[in-house]
């Protein structure tokens, strides 16, 4: 009976374990990094990156599509 116990209380704390870090991980995600730190740095560097793809890509678009309007 003891066995018993002691596999459930492992699985609760397990589930319970993971259940928190998934609330809490959900909680913290949406929240901007303060400026100045590491995480602050890598979001920037992401994010104008991705600024940069896309104008390129768009740029790429209108040329393509000038050149295909003045061919007809």
């Amino acid at each position: 009976m003891n066995g018993i116990f002691t596999v459930l209380r492992f699985v609760t704390y397990t589930l319970g374990g993971l259940a928190i870090r998934k609330g809490w991980n959900w909680l913290i995600a949406d929240v901007d990094p303060i400026p100045g730190t590491k995480e602050f740095e890598d979001e920037h560097i992401k994010a104008t990156m991705k600024y940069n793809r896309l104008t390129k890509k768009k740029e790429q678009y209108d040329t393509y599509r000038k050149s295909r309007r003045n061919v007809s």
